[in-house]
């Protein structure tokens, strides 16, 4: 957050010195709730504040108040507790979220108009800062200002812990907004979100049931256990396991174990590890006896140690080995491997051996991760199995390749094909060169990144270059959002669907199953109104949207992305339900035999809406002013569906003036459709201007060859020469 410096020109009163404000008070309390999430260990953490704004029980606070798949205990200033039901809304930009508790007829708050709101404007805030409960405190709002690229109301008021998702009201007791910051400039200083945030939030909720919301980054344990009851939070965002915070054991020590036995010695474990901290350490952990013994091989400090844990406290601690290692990758992903044998144990960083260690005093027992001293750490590819094999040792023509580039040698044709053969060895050797000889990292970081997005488009086109029922739509999708995200692993996204699949199918009932038509309503039902699945409030054109693992990750996305879910789902349980391309919206229509022009529409961005033809036709004409032409009612085929999520990728791209981007979506296209000639006309003028001729020459060649229709012959040769 930028700083923000305003001289305060107003003295804070006690608020209940002032009459009026006496009566304000009375009004507002019956409205208020103090919230308690619970912690780590089950237990209640803090408190922070929220209000009623509806009389059937939905809460306003924020989402930082309430966190991510948290249990939750809602007060009243009378005392009593209610049943969080469902969280009916949330967003983490805006840092709002809306509860629903059960009862009825409760006192609520009116919401005002913060558009409104003018510098100097009186108000006052309620809340529990610092857990004393319902208290308020009166000032005014100093200014607007914009923090982290979003409209906030500036208080000059005292705002402390506890004080946030309270409301800040007008003197007649209106919401003009919902505190979320305290100001680290000084004490009588904090920030609210508008109330008119709120009020877009409500327009477009996203409920989620409160046995759901539990769910979300929580470990499946049926693969992981954490043996300490508290402490650190080990949570997991599809294929990405998270740790924060700080163990309960010596030095803030905590273990994440897989369940499943490793296999008889030898055996070998691994996964990538990324510090936020390299002052910190995390790693890997095995021979565990699910407490103190164990054994661990780290990063700490920017350099590797392996330690055998004896005990609860550092006197029973070995160090078997430290040091530092040129293979190290600061600030990204390390791969860290262990083999462990009867007679010693072997480390690998990033392919290469550091550690031998002849230490025999612990064998047998659990295998995971481990984290010291409270570092935040990413882990992901966790693996354990006789022999992992050595995917990260590169080729001596890989290694011969990259040692080529950073002595000034070419990138050609063959060279880029031996890098994309196996494009994660290629940019991590890129790394390590580029560091040693910085004159050519950028050549270096760019050559690894394209032959990663090379490899990307191959993969895509070989899923996608086949018979129309053989292509697997979701994979091709999980694998279209690699070209931005390399690092992506699609393997835990495809098993989060099956694990939806699976919810789904349990949950439907004799009579969801009577016809067709119950069978999808029960769908819609469940992913929309019970998991919370919504197009996006604000930022349409954000590349996120259309990536379906971060769709399955946030529950938002563009139509046609959340699209690719719902016929996927419908699929897995016996319905046939097709991608409708409508101008300006994706919508999917279920398909049924005994009508031949199917039947009824699904709005997939508008809550799962189910529509007649004539309606659909109706909304396309309210945006676009124009009513779809008769093609447009066929259903899309999966290659022509990831050519669209193609498109509005690369139409975001060009918005942005991010040339880096547009040249990744063309070099896509061209990978499925390689005889179309517009992606590589559009593809050549933007190599030829960014002066990258090899590049381009290869297009022209192709160009002067196919001599497309309105291609300018003369423009190009002008181009290359």
């Amino acid at each position: 957050m930028r700083p923000v410096f305003l001289v305060l020109l107003t003295v804070m009163i006690p608020c209940l010195a002032q009459a009026g404000n006496e009566e304000l008070a009375r009004q507002v309390k019956p409205a208020l709730v103090a919230i308690y999430p619970a912690g780590r260990e089950g237990t209640e953490a803090g408190v922070g504040s929220g209000f009623v704004i509806s009389e059937d029980g939905l809460i306003a606070t924020n989402l930082h108040v309430i966190g991510e798949g948290r249990g939750l205990r809602v007060e009243f200033p009378d005392g009593n507790s209610r049943e969080v039901t469902e969280i009916h809304a949330w967003d983490r930009d805006r840092d709002l979220a809306v509860i629903k508790v059960a009862g009825s007829s409760m006192a609520c708050l009116p919401l005002g108009d913060s558009g409104a709101v003018e510098q100097g404007t009186p108000a006052v805030a309620m809340g529990n800062p610092l857990g004393f409960r319902f208290s308020m405190v009166e000032g005014l709002i100093s200014a607007r200002q914009e923090v982290e690229g979003r409209p906030m109301l500036q208080l000059a008021m005292p705002v402390e812990r506890g004080n946030s998702g309270g409301p800040v009201l007008d003197k007649e007791g209106r919401v003009l907004g919902i505190v979320t910051l305290k100001s680290a400039v000084t004490a009588n200083l904090g920030f609210a979100v508008p109330v008119d945030e709120l009020k877009v939030l409500l327009k477009q909720p996203n409920p989620v049931a409160m046995k759901n919301w539990l769910t979300i980054g929580a470990l499946n344990p049926k693969l992981w256990q954490v043996p300490e009851a508290g402490g650190a939070r080990w949570s997991q965002r599809a294929g990405v396991i998270q740790v924060r915070g700080s163990g309960t054991g010596f030095g803030g020590r905590t273990q994440c174990l897989a369940t499943a036995p490793p296999p008889a010695v030898p055996y070998e474990i691994s996964v990538r590890v990324k510090l936020e901290d390299e002052s910190g350490a995390a790693g890997l952990a095995f021979c565990s006896d699910t407490g103190e013994i164990h054994y661990g091989f780290y990063p700490t400090n920017g350099g590797l140690r392996l330690t055998r844990f004896e005990g609860a406290d550092v006197s029973s601690w070995t160090i078997l080995e430290q040091l530092t290692s040129p293979h190290y990758q600061s600030g990204g992903w390390n791969h860290l491997r262990v083999r462990v044998e009867a007679e010693q144990v072997v480390c690998w960083l990033n392919g290469e051996v550091v550690i031998t260690s002849k230490d025999q005093a612990l064998r047998g027992g659990k295998a995971g991760l481990c984290q010291f001293r409270g570092t935040s750490a990413d882990f992901r590819d966790f693996k354990t199995g006789p022999d992992l094999g050595a995917p990260d040792q590169a080729s001596a023509e890989l290694r011969g390749a990259i040692q080529l580039l950073a002595s000034g040698g070419a990138a050609d044709a063959p060279l880029r094909g031996t890098l994309a053969a196996d494009p994660q060895a290629a940019r991590t050797l890129a790394t390590v060169e580029a560091a040693a000889l910085e004159k050519r990292a950028g050549t270096l970081r760019r050559v690894a990144a394209e032959a990663a997005e090379v490899a990307t488009a191959i993969q895509l086109a070989k899923l996608v270059n086949q018979d129309e029922a053989a292509i697997p739509l979701t994979e091709a999708a999980l694998v279209l959002a690699r070209l931005d995200n390399p690092d992506l692993d699609p393997s835990p996204y495809l098993a989060e669907i099956d694990r939806m699949a699976t919810d789904l199918g349990a949950s439907l009932t004799e009579a969801d199953r009577a016809t067709p038509e119950a069978t999808l309503a029960a769908l819609n039902r469940w992913l929309f109104a019970e998991n919370g699945f919504h197009g996006p409030r604000d930022d349409f054109s954000n590349k996120a949207n259309s990536y379906l693992n971060e769709v399955i990750d946030d529950r938002e996305g563009l139509p046609i992305t959340l699209a690719v879910l719902h016929m996927e789902l419908a699929r897995r349980i016996g319905l046939e339900v097709a991608g409708i391309p409508l101008p300006g919206r994706f919508i999917t229509q279920l398909r049924l035999a005994e009508h031949p022009e199917g039947g009824p529409y699904v709005d997939v961005f508008d809550g799962g809406r189910v529509m007649t033809r004539q309606q659909a036709a109706a909304m396309v004409l309210q945006t676009s002013a124009t009513l779809p032409e008769e093609s447009a009612w066929d259903p899309a085929t999966k290659r022509g569906i990831l050519l669209r999520m193609l498109n509005n990728l690369t139409s975001e791209a060009v918005s942005a003036s991010d040339t880096t981007r547009v040249l990744r979506y063309l070099s896509a296209q061209i990978a499925l459709e390689p005889e179309v000639p517009n992606p590589r006309l559009q593809r050549f003028y933007l190599l030829s201007r960014s002066g990258r001729r090899e590049e381009a020459e290869v297009d022209a060649a192709w160009l002067l060859e196919h001599r497309p229709p309105g291609t300018d012959e003369a423009e190009l040769r002008r181009l290359l020469r």
